[in-house]
């Protein structure tokens, strides 16, 4: 079986999406340690290096001054809201280029600060960056008393615990 890589990043971007929204704002400065990222620094950590690797993919290149350079969109960004669509555009961007990009547009060499690399292999990256710190995003919620969404779904945990009993 071979998966189908952009409609599974889109479904885990949607996913991340409804957890990021289950943040409140006054909780969008909370961080478990003090040496961890805010809630919203996780979470634009999160979207902008997707939004780096997408520029990597388009451009051939990636710096250490491309993550430098996103880290400035952060400044437009007030709201837990304004995070979660900063999010959905930035993915919007990545699926449209994912979708039209052909096997050679996917296999050619992105030069980086760390080596060659490819579109490829940076979208695999940012896919499993999401998941990384997802997760930790999910601890965030429930050291805020949150019950965070089904992972799997995106649905409240109370409907899949209605339909399927205990599952975590």
């Amino acid at each position: 079986m071979i998966l189908d890589f952009p409609a599974h990043f889109d479904e885990v971007h949607s996913i991340t999406c409804k957890l990021v929204r289950q943040i409140p704002d006054k909780q969008r400065d909370f961080r478990p340690a003090s040496e961890t990222m805010t809630a919203f620094d996780l979470v634009f950590h999160m979207f902008s290096q997707e939004k780096v690797m997408l520029g990597a993919c388009t451009s051939g290149t990636l710096s250490l001054e491309d993550f430098r350079q996103v880290a400035s969109d952060k400044r437009a960004l007030q709201t837990i809201e304004d995070l979660a669509r900063y999010g959905e555009e930035v993915h919007a961007a990545t699926s449209r280029w994912m979708r039209s990009a052909s096997e050679a547009d996917l296999g050619k060499t992105i030069h980086t600060f760390i080596g060659p690399s490819t579109p490829e292999k940076a979208l695999l990256s940012a896919l499993e960056h999401i998941f990384h710190h997802r997760g930790q995003l999910y601890a965030y919620l429930r050291l805020m008393g949150i019950e965070p969404v089904f992972v799997w779904s995106g649905e409240p945990m109370s409907a899949v615990r209605e339909k399927y009993g205990r599952v975590a």
